[in-house]
């Protein structure tokens, strides 16, 4: 072959390089769109669950408190119901002893 042929030949491998490299690239393109609307919904839902929201942001802490406190009471409360299921048994075993 001589050197125009190889010449043209390596043009034309060049430019169907290239025409790929466009096709590719395009679809890279048109992916990375679809991504950006996605994350443009996920970060409006966002905003929108932060707006719905921020009046709670004060009463948390007072809502946590409110429940910890719960939580203490109800387990001073379990102490006291097992306090009294054990004198109960105490009880009912001695009164069953003692009708034997």
């Amino acid at each position: 072959m001589t050197t125009l042929t190889l010449t043209i030949l390596s043009g034309l491998e060049l430019m169907v390089l290239l025409l790929a490299l466009i096709v590719a690239l395009r679809q890279i393109r048109l992916a990375l769109e679809s991504v950006a609307k996605s994350v443009d919904k996920i970060a409006w839902g966002v905003r929108a669950i932060e707006t719905e929201t921020s009046p709670l942001r004060g009463q948390i802490g007072q809502l946590n408190s409110g429940l910890s406190l719960l939580s203490g009471g109800l387990q001073q409360a379990a102490i006291h119901f097992t306090n009294a299921d054990r004198n109960v048994t105490r009880v009912s075993g001695a009164l069953g002893a003692n009708n034997a």
